[in-house]
């Protein structure tokens, strides 16, 4: 009975409440791989990793890890947000972010933190071409040759820039598996997802959230917009490489109409395009 009454102080020690959600503090132990891990609290791989900066191929016993219940990402208020820019940030609904905050008006503040669950992430996803929006911006660069901004020389540009703010969530557009993270020259902080016709390349992030080997799904968060490489300001430079040609291919050939990237679909709060 005692060894039992320890165990549940421990436990309830360990877990901390934050007004809709509970973190969880999770101590590594022998054997443990991230994706063991995942699966014990039922989240993804991605949800652990953006929470911790944690190395997910080396975790160390003992190593502490927090744990979102439910399944969800925190996102910090900056100058000039509204509930609005940020439901599109992570293509869900205003009355989601407000339910899951426990929030009564509209009214945020600069440095608060939200939390975003991960069961309303997506459902503005425009899915009518099959492939998503890998985040919320504005296209500050187009497929094709251009005038470098760094180096101010003509050279082809293999895919789209979407201008966002450092922090905003990039989620994968198709599914695949995960065959590159880490910087490249160039690219900055790099993630390529393979899938059976394409290679996905996601640049210039601010965080990796996901790691080679693991298997991703349309619209799991495989980072955050950064800056990163070479870069003149944050945005996310997306590319899609078609491997039977071996060659890139400009995304919007591939994405919904840049008039709907955001898409509440019936069941949640309106309906619209932006």
């Amino acid at each position: 009975m005692r060894r039992i009454s320890c165990f549940l102080f421990v436990f309830f020690f360990l877990v901390t409440a934050f007004g809709g959600f509970l973190t969880v503090t999770y101590f590594v132990q022998q054997g443990d791989t991230l994706y063991d891990i995942a699966r014990k609290f039922r989240v993804s791989p991605s949800t652990i990793l953006d929470w911790n900066n944690v190395n997910p191929l080396k975790l160390s016993v003992g190593q502490k890890l927090i744990i979102p219940q439910p399944e969800g990402i925190l996102y910090t208020v900056r100058r000039g947000d509204t509930l609005y820019n940020i439901a599109k940030a992570f293509f869900t609904s205003v009355s989601d972010i407000k339910q899951a905050n426990n929030l009564t008006g509209d009214n945020i503040s600069v440095g608060q933190k939200l939390f975003i669950p991960t069961a309303s992430i997506g459902k503005a996803f425009n899915i009518e071409k099959g492939y998503i929006w890998p985040t919320f911006g504005v296209i500050s660069s187009p497929f094709g040759w251009r005038r470098h901004p760094v180096t101010r020389q003509m050279s082809f540009h293999s895919g789209i820039d979407i201008a966002a703010p450092e922090g905003t969530p990039v989620f994968s557009s198709a599914p695949g598996t995960v065959v590159f993270t880490g910087e490249r020259s160039g690219y900055g902080l790099l993630v390529e997802v393979r899938s059976s016709k394409e290679i996905f390349r996601y640049a210039h992030l601010s965080k990796i959230t996901v790691y080679v080997g693991q298997k991703v799904d349309r619209g799991t968060l495989i980072g955050r917009v950064g800056s990163t490489g070479v870069s003149t300001g944050p945005h996310l430079h997306f590319e899609i490489e078609v491997l039977s040609k071996e060659e890139v291919v400009n995304p919007l050939a591939y994405l919904p109409s840049t008039t709907r990237v955001y898409v509440l679909r019936e069941g949640t709060e309106g309906m619209g395009g932006e």
